[in-house]
């Protein structure tokens, strides 16, 4: 999400290294060939790990006419002193034509290359990954400020298509999420003109891999009741969820998911009114614990009544992890670099014992591309010799322990087989992760 969302980022005190050698248990599971060929199914959000995908990374010669380093750099200039990310991505699998050259340099000499999201091949890699590592799909980021104007509404219209295209090849799951965030006193409308041009124009709940929840298309809305996002009353957000429920012509209602703040069950009376009108509810997580004791405080003061009130009001509870935080060059070097480490997985493996030991039905992983945050959890260069020599980015050992670039992915596909059944649920991240 975007940098404005992390309200409550905390700092941890130490590094908690683990050894290179990572903990693990015995593997209990078939190997990965026996289930390869997972298909998820897109008329249900259960049993199902979704990533949210910002796709709003763009290069200045990428067909978009928008000639920007969207979300790489500021000032269109691409070198490390006007980088905005923190997570340099693994460029190999990349094909030559979704890439452009930074002013930047490999430790070989060689010129450091980015991707444009504008490029299918791009979408197409993201989401050969995902198939790979049997995973279901993503929430399609979709900010409304973005989509206000024609250059950003060029850019979100084609990462979507090229979302749809993938999701089909690849048989994932998509769905769209709005982000309100900075929308102003409008958002209501523009959202809802938004979604009827991509249900006409794009098509996109034709696709047989949008997916469907309750019976509908699924379409959440993140950002409600936030203090960032008064602008959206809480009337304002009853009616457009009767909208979607109930009075939209049928082609255009939807099973709404609502993204709201972590602090939601203490919101007033007129608030909870609205939060129980949600089909899903995510509360959001990223920020708001840093290791595994401030992970467990969360789990006890919030997952376990967040998800204890829901089952009450029948409503889907979606909890939110993720694999770690970092903004310092999003902030200019005035945040901590690693701010929150990663720790070699354990730090994104304990979420997700918590919330599966919850018993929760689906899960939420923040975020499968964004780099500027560093909550990426695609590939992500595994040593310094896929990374610049200059400026400071994170790389997949960086916490002092070697790893795949696909670890964090693999990491998920672990959540996966736990939450389908396939695995029982362990405070240590299995061997078969690590040795495949």
């Amino acid at each position: 999400m975007k940098n404005s969302l992390i309200t409550s980022i905390l700092v941890a005190s130490a590094i908690a290294f683990i050894s290179s050698e990572m903990k693990v248990e015995p593997a209990n599971r078939q190997v990965l060939s026996q289930v390869a060929g997972y298909t998820p199914d897109p008329s249900t959000l259960d049993k199902k790990v979704m990533f949210g995908y910002q796709g709003w990374q763009a290069t200045p010669n990428d067909g978009s006419g928008n000639h920007v380093w969207r979300h790489w750099f500021g000032r269109s200039s691409p070198d490390s002193a006007n980088a905005n990310f923190d997570v340099w991505p693994d460029m190999r699998e990349y094909p030559k034509y979704v890439t452009e050259a930074t002013n930047m340099k490999y430790p070989d000499g060689t010129k450091a290359m980015l991707y444009s999201a504008y490029k299918y091949g791009t979408v197409d890699v993201h989401f050969k990954w995902m198939k790979e590592h049997n995973l279901d799909g993503v929430f399609e980021q979709r900010f409304v400020t973005d989509v206000r104007q024609p250059g950003g509404r060029k850019h979100f219209n084609q990462v979507v298509l090229n979302v749809k295209k993938a999701s089909e090849k690849y048989q994932r799951v998509f769905c769209i999420m709005y982000d309100i965030s900075g929308a102003g006193p409008n958002w209501k409308s523009e959202l809802m003109n938004d979604w009827k041009q991509l249900v006409d124009s794009l098509e996109v709940t034709k696709s047989k891999s949008y997916l469907h929840h309750k019976g509908r298309p699924l379409l959440a809305i993140w950002g409600i009741g936030f203090d960032h996002t008064k602008f959206a009353t809480a009337a304002q957000t009853d009616s457009l969820l009767n909208w979607f429920h109930a009075t939209a012509p049928k082609k255009y209602q939807a099973t709404i998911m609502g993204g709201v703040n972590d602090n939601w069950l203490t919101h007033s009376s007129e608030w909870k009114a609205v939060y129980d009108k949600l089909d899903v509810l995510s509360p959001w997580a990223v920020g708001r614990y840093h290791d595994e004791a401030s992970t467990d405080r969360f789990m006890n003061n919030d997952i376990v009544p967040d998800k204890s009130y829901c089952d009450q009001k029948k409503i889907d509870y979606l909890p939110v992890i993720f694999p770690g935080f970092s903004w310092y060059n999003l902030r200019h070097g005035k945040s901590p670099f690693n701010q929150i480490p990663r720790n070699g997985g354990a730090f994104y493996w304990h979420q997700s014992y918590n919330v599966l030991s919850a018993g929760v039905n689906m899960v939420y992983i923040a975020m499968y591309d964004e780099v500027d945050e560093g909550t990426a959890m695609y590939k992500l260069a595994p040593t310094a010799a896929q990374k610049p020599v200059h400026g400071k980015f994170i790389s997949a050992d960086q916490d002092g322990i070697t790893l795949p670039s696909d670890w964090y992915l693999r990491l998920a596909e672990g959540t996966s087989d736990i939450l389908r059944g396939r695995q029982k649920n362990t405070n240590q991240i299995p061997a078969y992760l690590k040795n495949n």
